[in-house]
């Protein structure tokens, strides 16, 4: 729900540029088609937008991550000869 919450924050414009982009994969020409704008337009709209975000999410994300468990360490691959 975090990033919906986030998402709901954007104004209307920016959040269709993500979601269009993101969630419907479209591509940038496509979304620029359905929102009667430049593809330029849609670039620097969801440049923008992911910076929004990334702020909105930034401490909300730090405090999920405090409260998670560590992942487990990857047993390491390679030549490694034991002997």
């Amino acid at each position: 729900m975090i990033v919906l919450d986030a998402l709901a924050r954007l104004p209307p414009k920016a959040r269709a540029v993500i979601v269009l982009g993101y969630w419907e994969d479209l591509s940038v020409d496509q979304v620029a088609d359905l929102l009667g704008c430049s593809p330029g337009n849609v670039k620097s709209q969801s440049a923008r937008s992911l910076d929004k975000l990334r702020a909105l999410l930034g401490d909300a994300v730090t405090a999920a991550d405090a409260h998670a468990p560590m992942p487990a360490k990857k047993p390491e691959t390679g030549d490694q000869h034991q002997g």
